[in-house]
């Protein structure tokens, strides 16, 4: 967890008993549904602020090999059976991962209206299977990487039967290469991270 202020660190505490949610071996799958679309960013805001949150260092691991450690806004050992993992642009083995009850997918794209047709695209694709269940425990992050926010309807992905969609704004402390300085995160940022949490069940 990071030395720094966490990005949950604003946020209230979670409800319901901290012993119980530490012992859940819960998993959080995160996947984009192409390369470049954010996917490893997202996927160390959501370590971070999961620890946060939690009062714990999650077990973060990545399909590359490096990249999600190299985001991390820093490196502990894990001190918790919850873990994220970075799947990359693997929609389909994402799926068949967070297949189970207890776990869950965060999927990623484009905060555009090409990328809004990808995100339901690839939620269709796994609408049945493996997991009917699975678009109930699925969460939709929108990355804008535009200057200025712009106008996204997405009402066509939420219309799928996911547990949220949000749309994360282009951030100055995202946008710099290496580890997230997460005490530089915008205010958008960090209530952007509390809706996921939110949507997430934390």
């Amino acid at each position: 967890m990071s030395d720094l202020p966490p990005t949950s660190a604003p946020l209230p505490p979670m409800p319901g008993s901290r012993r119980a949610a530490l012992q859940r071996a819960r998993t959080v799958i995160v996947t984009g549904v192409a390369g470049g679309t954010g996917t490893t960013t997202v996927a160390a805001l959501l370590a971070d602020a999961i620890g946060g949150r939690l009062g714990v260092v999650v077990q973060a691991t990545d399909h590359s090999g490096g990249e999600l450690a190299a985001r991390l806004p820093s490196l502990e050992p894990a001190t918790t059976r919850v873990t994220l993992h970075d799947m990359g642009a693997h929609v389909g083995p994402a799926a068949a991962l967070a297949a189970t009850p207890e776990n869950c997918l965060v999927v990623v794209g484009r905060a555009t209206v090409d990328g809004a047709a990808d995100v339901r695209a690839a939620l269709a694709s796994i609408a049945h299977d493996p997991d009917p269940t699975l678009l109930w425990r699925s969460v939709v992050v929108l990355v804008d990487r535009a200057a200025k926010p712009t106008a996204v309807d997405t009402r066509a992905v939420r219309d799928a039967g996911v547990a949220g969609v949000v749309v994360l704004r282009a951030d100055r402390a995202l946008s710099r290469p290496g580890r997230i300085g997460v005490a530089g995160l915008g205010r958008a940022t960090i209530t952007t991270v509390s809706e996921l949490l939110a949507a997430l069940g934390w």
